[in-house]
C-alpha cells in the first residue's frame, strides 16, 4: 500500500492513468478534499490536498516509487509506502496478478 497527495483532481486522475496502465497499481483510490497542514521551507502552509491510496505488489513496489518520483508535481512528493500484513487472500492474489 501507497499514499500520496497532490494539489489538483487532474493532477490525481493523470496520476491514476499512468500508474494504472503501467501495471504498477492495482487499485488507486481517491480521497478529497484533505487539509495538510505542513512546514516547507520555513514556512507554515495550510492545503487543500488530494489523496491517493494506491494498492500495489511488493514485486512493483519500487519502481511504483521511482515513478511517482518523476511524474509527480511536488518538488518533495509524500511518498509512503507500507507492507501489509494481514489481507484477504483472494484480494491479494487480484493485486499481484493486476501488477505484472
Amino acid at each position: 500500500m501507497c499514499w500520496t497527495t497532490v494539489g489538483r483532481t487532474d493532477q490525481a486522475e493523470q496520476l491514476v492513468s499512468e500508474l494504472i496502465s503501467r501495471k504498477l497499481a492495482a487499485c488507486v483510490q481517491i480521497d478529497a478534499p484533505i487539509i495538510s497542514h505542513y512546514q516547507w521551507q520555513g514556512q507554515l502552509h495550510r492545503d487543500e490536498e488530494i489523496r491517493l491510496t494506491i494498492k500495489t505488489s511488493r514485486d512493483v513496489a519500487t519502481t511504483l516509487m521511482q515513478t511517482l518520483r518523476e511524474l509527480h508535481p511536488y518538488d518533495q512528493p509524500q511518498i509512503v509506502m507500507v507492507q501489509s500484513t494481514h489481507v484477504d487472500a483472494g484480494y491479494a492474489a487480484w493485486v499481484r496478478e493486476s501488477t505484472v
